[in-house]
């Protein structure tokens, strides 16, 4: 929670600095030199694991590069609460419809009432938060 708080932040003062495409270059560049620093720090590094990749690591990276544009760009217009409650909201019902299908081979867990109204309680403090400014 901390880091995505501070990743909101950051990013937009970036996105304000030098765009929004760049803020995505930015962050991924010094992010993939950090993930490797740690990766050869650690010791018994081979890049042998690279002959394997997944399509699905391939979308996972590309959706890293949408998160990253769409936090610069909303933190700019709403700011780092609403920026931060709209990204939670929307990984909430994404991971309920995850949940609930058993999508990705993940075992099934329906949707209750309790957690619908757990979400309309939610989406109503966005909306209060936002109707607020």
């Amino acid at each position: 929670g901390l880091a995505i708080a501070l990743q909101t932040a950051f990013s937009g003062k970036l996105n304000q600095q030098f765009g929004a495409i760049e803020t995505v270059i930015i962050i991924h560049l010094f992010g993939l030199l950090l993930a490797i620093a740690v990766y050869l720090l650690r010791g018994h590094a081979s890049f042998s694991f690279m002959s394997n990749i997944n399509i699905l690591a391939v979308i996972a990276g590309s959706l890293g590069v949408i998160i990253v544009f769409s936090i610069s760009k909303s933190f700019n217009v709403n700011g780092a609460l609403t920026t931060i409650m709209i990204s939670v909201i929307i990984q909430l019902i994404v991971s309920k419809i995850i949940d609930h299908y058993g999508l990705f081979g993940i075992e099934k867990n329906p949707v209750n009432m309790v957690q619908i109204y757990a979400l309309i309680i939610i989406i109503s403090g966005v909306v209060l938060l936002q109707y607020n400014k």
